[in-house]
């Protein structure tokens, strides 16, 4: 095999590798066509997953403009005051964090007390820091996390601010993948290595395009993620797959501190199945999480608040399900919306939860 079509194999492996976000487990994509209005949930764990990491891949050719990566605020306060603290896989526990001396940023972690959690970026940390910049103590700083994360007022701006400052690099990483992928082979056949060269160059020029935005959005459009915004500039100037991918890297950042229901309910999709499931989850807490029923007192009456607002009635995602094609079943989980043969008293995967009869 000519040593030119090995150069590009290895080219297209490493842009299959930057075509991936690594998310943390329990975060959650969102992503909509170009065209499209609807959004669909992808779950991060749903194809791949690590200790603390999930994988969302992205769309085969740049740039991905409908995707959304979404994140839930990792920390909650018990009707004590005691700080509580997600785990990788969304379970809530206590903590010994009391004041703002427990709680610290270490990139890419959020130490609280003994815990550490993987956030997916510093803005999560930002938000924390501006509760106490406000003179609020710790407790107060994550109610106020939870209420302007689940603000789907506040995700319609966050979508149009990132639909405005995204524009220009909307468009070089296409240009570049094409010329990369398609234009440098054709260039190289047709006139010889020294108009490929210069073809890299202005390959290169469209990568120094790429890098100039990203640092003009850690400057201007997204402070809190300044360092992370940073080294993607720095790294898109040097490797030209990470150029093709920065708009992508860059929206991680963009929706870092907005939580899905928010989006879901200000595109009035409140009806999805994701978001009926995740009410559910938080209106039936697991009897064996005690987390669970600290979560859903932080998060609870924001989203029914929000629901009833635009026009929603949370009601709906309480009935029965469907059991046309089950109809030997005799009871279902509020919770999961599992159906159960007659004998059975409690979900298992809910918690042993107790279970609801079907109506006759």
């Amino acid at each position: 095999m000519p040593a030119f079509f090995e150069f590009l194999l290895v080219a297209l492996a490493l842009y299959i590798w930057e075509s991936t976000l690594w998310l943390p487990k329990q975060g959650v994509a969102l992503r909509r066509s170009w065209l499209g209005k609807k959004w669909r949930v992808i779950q991060a764990s749903a194809l791949l997953s690590m200790r603390d990491l999930g994988l969302v891949p992205m769309s085969p050719v740049p740039p991905d403009i409908g995707l959304a990566p979404c994140a839930s605020f990792p920390l909650a306060v018990a009707e004590n005051g005691e700080i509580h603290v997600s785990s990788s896989d969304g379970i809530f526990t206590h903590s010994t964090a009391r004041a703002w001396e427990d709680i610290r940023f270490s990139k890419p972690y959020l130490h609280v007390g003994q815990h550490r959690i993987r956030c997916q970026s510093p803005a999560v940390a930002q938000l924390l820091r501006d509760g106490k910049l406000q003179g609020l103590t710790p407790a107060e700083a994550i109610r106020r996390a939870w209420k302007l994360t689940l603000s789907p007022s506040r995700a319609k701006w966050e979508l149009r601010k990132w639909s405005l400052v995204s524009s220009s690099l909307r468009l070089y990483p296409p240009a570049l993948t094409f010329g990369f992928f398609l234009a440098l082979p054709f260039v190289y056949f047709t006139f010889g290595s020294v108009a490929t060269f210069w073809f890299s160059i202005w390959l290169w020029c469209l990568m120094l395009g790429c890098a100039g935005n990203l640092f003009w959005l850690a400057k201007r459009a997204y402070p809190g993620a300044r360092g992370e915004l940073r080294q993607d500039a720095l790294l898109s100037l040097l490797i030209p797959f990470h150029a093709m991918r920065s708009l992508e890297l860059a929206s991680v950042h963009a929706f870092g501190t907005t939580h899905p229901t928010a989006v879901l309910i200000q595109a009035n999709q409140a009806n999805h199945p994701w978001l009926a499931r995740f009410y559910r989850e938080k209106i039936f807490p697991r009897p064996t999480h005690p987390g669970d029923a600290v979560i859903a007192r932080n998060i609870l009456p924001l989203l029914e608040n929000h629901l009833s607002k635009y026009g929603f009635e949370s009601s709906s995602f309480l009935s029965a399900p469907d059991r046309s094609e089950d109809r030997e079943a005799s009871a279902w989980c509020p919770r999961c919306h599992g159906m159960f043969l007659q004998g059975k008293k409690t979900c298992v995967d809910c918690g042993n939860l107790r279970l609801n009869p079907f109506d006759k």
